[in-house]
Parts: structure tokens; C-alpha cells; sequence
């Protein structure tokens, strides 16, 4: 499992932060009728958003999207583990919950993750491996099992291509208290259209296991070190904790933090939100919470919105202006765009440079946290980005379409004694409106 854990396009030396400048492809500004005080609020994002989507999805209808795929694999010389079916129809029953929780509080309605059922229970497609539980397996055998899995797939008419699939691995070994984990745990690449994740099962794996437990059992548990200690609540909420947080990078999350306005709900699940899932249950804590910024991204995903309307489209983004300023502690992004396929918010991920730390991307960016935006009806947008600190810093800057596709740029700013200096920022923005 991994490890727990834009854009500034700030244009002005930091003498003139006070003062707005901006870059534009065109010398023109639109007129501005669009209230931006009615959308000050997440609240009152979600509500805009919301219309925007309705109104794009109304015009050809919905046609059911997708469903998340959830593949049990085991060795071939091992059954699946005990009550595996039972169990992960529960497992996966309560991430769904969790997702649709989440989305009412954040004014969505009941969307949620679509998964494959039959009878009413969860469909698992089981995949006997072509090797033996003799070492042949390990955490490393992500790719050998995708393959493994992706053959069996095809061979039932489905093309993993074009899915986004859970894989639960039998691959552990349980004596009594004594669990030893030797899964893939991770994530191997997605978009909206496809994505692979690893999970591992084991025998004390349960919902029930989240919850309150009398017996006060105590677990010694081996994944990449020695044996530890567990209580049932800590192993059930860390796994299947890790679960919905590698499930969340196969619907395309990255790792986000939590702004300090947003913590008061608990920890952000793409953060470190797989070591607090469901602590709420046993009161040790706020739990975990869906940051805004992913409710948007998952908001369009075909297995959450119900449509795959041109989901393999390109939005073909351009931007038309970037407007930039820094006051009252805050960056402000400011900025119009255009693409064939609507974009219906932006969201801007401040990623901090930490001590000898390489590059921002995969396991460097568990402190990167995320501020969004509408896009009002002349393709205009602003973000502002708060929190922040001094030191090197990557904003990630993505615009959220309609059809479930994102669109990134990168700029590089730092800031020092709360002063910016966006002198590398500043050629990357007029490369990124250069015609």
C-alpha cells in the first residue's frame, strides 16, 4: 500500500503583487454580467455545476455508463479466501456508500459509483492464475497479474482496454492472528475511460470489522516490514481504508491534502484518508472525507454519471486569457477558456516542494492541496488558492469537462517570507496562450 501521504499563473514581480495583469491571446475582455458572489460558496459551486452538467447531459439523454469491474484473483493451487464473495458484497456495498455520502453533503444528490451486480450481490469475476501460491506472486506482480487478469477478461468478451477494474488478490496467508499481506497494493495508471487498481484480501476482512469490537482482538500483521501489532478496527479501517484510496486513483485521483477549512470534516481520502475510513464508527476521530475538487472529477466519471456521451472526445481546451494576482494572502487565478466539449470547472492543485523531494508527481504530492472553480456562461473562470507557504511549489491546473475528460497544465512558482517570484511561471503561461 502506498504511503500517505494550480495554478498559480501569478504573472506580476513581487513589487506590483497587489496589482493585476494578465496575458491574453486575443487583447479583449468579454463583459462581465456573471454574479461571482453566488458562487463564492462550495456550496453554491455545486449548485451552478450542477445545472451546467444537467443541461449538457440533457441534450442526447443518458445510456446507463459504466460499472466498475471487480476481479477476485487467487493462485492456482489456492481457493478463494473464506466468505470472499459475502465479504467484499459488503466491502464494496459500503465504499459505494461512502461515495454517495458524500456527494449529498456536497449538494451532488445520490451519485455514486456503479458497480456490476447479479441477483442483487456483487459480481466478482474470479480469475484462477496461471502459477502456483509458491512465491511466484508478490507485491512487485502487478504487471504479471494484469496480464493474467486481462486474458481471462477478453475471453469473456470484455476488453479491459476500455474498463476501470478492481483486482482483489488472495494473496495472503492467515494462522489464527498471524496475517502475512503479499499483494500488489497500488494503482497502474487510469483515466475516465480506464483504470487498473490493486487491493489484497484476507480472512478478518470485514465491514463488521470496522465497527466497535468487544472482543478486543489483536492482530500481528506482516505487509512490507516485520510483524505489527493490529487491533480489528485499525487492520480493517487501514485495508479497507487502502482499498477505496487505490480504488480512487484507478477512477484517476491523484493524492490531494485537505485545506484547512476542509479538515474540520476528517482527513481527505486521496491524503491520508486510508488510515482514518470509518473512524467516525468507533468515535476515534472525523474519519475520512471526498475533497470537492475530486467530487468534480468523479462527478463526470462515466461509472459515477450514468453517460459515456462522448467520453472518448477531446475536449480540445484552449485559453483564451490568464489573469493573475496575489492579495490578502491569497493567489488569484483568473482565466477564459474554450473547448468542444464544455468544461465545467477547474480545479487548482498547489503542490509543495518538500526537503529532498524529486519531482511533484506520485507519492511526492500527499501535500498538494485543491481549490475550485465554476465556469460561467462566457467560459470564464476564478480560482483562488490559499494556505500558503513559503518554498517551491508546481500548480496543476485542470479543467473538468463534461464527458468525464481533464485537461492539465503545469507552472512552477516560489514564494519566500509570503512574497511570490514567478519568473518561471511567467514563460510557462505564454507558452501555454501562444496560438
Amino acid at each position: 500500500m502506498t504511503l500517505p501521504l494550480v495554478l498559480s499563473l501569478l504573472f506580476l514581480a513581487p513589487t506590483l503583487c497587489l496589482s493585476e495583469s494578465s496575458v491574453s491571446s486575443t487583447g479583449s475582455k468579454s463583459p462581465n454580467a456573471f454574479d461571482w458572489s453566488n458562487v463564492d460558496t462550495q456550496r453554491g459551486q455545486s449548485e451552478h455545476i450542477l445545472e451546467a452538467i444537467k443541461s449538457w447531459q440533457s441534450q442526447d439523454g443518458k445510456d446507463g455508463g459504466k460499472k466498475l469491474r471487480v476481479v477476485y484473483f487467487h493462485p492456482k493451487d489456492r481457493q478463494p479466501l473464506k466468505d470472499h464473495a459475502k465479504r467484499w458484497d459488503g466491502i464494496m456495498s459500503d465504499i459505494q456508500d461512502f461515495y454517495r455520502t458524500e456527494m449529498k453533503h456536497l449538494g451532488y444528490g445520490e451519485v455514486t459509483l456503479g458497480l456490476e451486480r447479479k441477483n442483487g450481490k456483487l459480481k466478482l469475476h474470479e480469475v484462477c492464475g496461471a502459477k502456483d501460491d509458491d512465491g511466484s506472486y508478490s507485491y512487485n506482480s502487478g504487471s504479471k497479474i494484469r496480464g493474467e487478469v486481462f486474458d481471462a477478461l477478453q475471453a469473456k468478451g470484455i476488453n479491459p482496454q476500455e474498463e476501470t477494474i478492481l483486482i482483489v488478490c488472495g494473496l495472503s496467508r492467515t494462522e489464527e492472528k498471524k496475517v502475512t499481506i503479499y499483494s500488489p497494493y497500488y494503482g497502474m495508471g487510469a483515466n475516465h475511460n480506464c483504470g487498473i487498481c490493486f487491493t489484497a484480501d484476507m480472512d478478518w476482512l470485514s465491514i463488521d470489522g470496522l465497527k466497535p469490537d468487544p472482543s478486543k482482538t489483536t492482530l500481528q500483521v506482516k505487509e512490507h516490514r516485520g510483524y505489527e501489532p493490529f487491533t480489528l478496527a485499525r487492520f480493517n479501517t487501514t485495508y479497507i481504508g487502502g482499498t477505496i484510496h487505490e480504488l480512487g486513483h484507478g477512477l484517476s485521483l491523484p493524492h490531494n491534502l485537505s485545506t484547512k477549512k476542509e479538515a474540520i470534516r476528517g482527513t481527505a481520502l486521496m491524503g491520508a484518508g486510508n488510515y482514518t475510513y470509518r473512524k467516525e464508527w468507533r468515535d476515534e476521530g472525523k474519519g475520512s472525507f471526498l475533497t470537492h475538487a475530486h467530487a468534480l472529477r468523479l462527478l463526470v466519471h462515466p461509472l459515477f454519471s450514468q453517460t459515456t456521451k462522448h467520453s472518448k472526445e477531446s475536449p480540445n481546451l484552449k485559453y483564451k486569457k490568464l489573469t493573475i494576482s496575489h492579495s490578502d494572502e491569497k493567489m488569484h487565478i483568473r482565466g477564459t477558456v474554450q473547448s468542444d466539449i464544455p468544461a465545467i470547472a477547474m480545479i487548482a492543485y498547489n503542490d509543495g516542494e518538500n526537503k529532498g523531494q524529486r519531482g511533484y508527481m506520485v507519492n511526492n504530492d500527499y501535500d498538494a492541496t485543491t481549490w475550485t472553480s465554476v465556469i460561467n456562461p462566457n467560459n470564464e473562470f476564478r480560482i483562488r488558492v490559499g494556505d500558503l507557504r513559503d518554498g517551491n511549489h508546481q500548480i496543476r491546473l485542470i479543467s473538468v469537462h463534461a464527458n468525464g475528460t481533464t485537461v492539465t497544465k503545469r507552472l512552477h512558482y516560489s514564494m519566500k517570507e509570503g512574497m511570490p517570484d514567478f519568473k518561471r511561471a511567467n514563460q510557462e503561461i505564454e507558452n501555454i496562450l501562444s496560438p
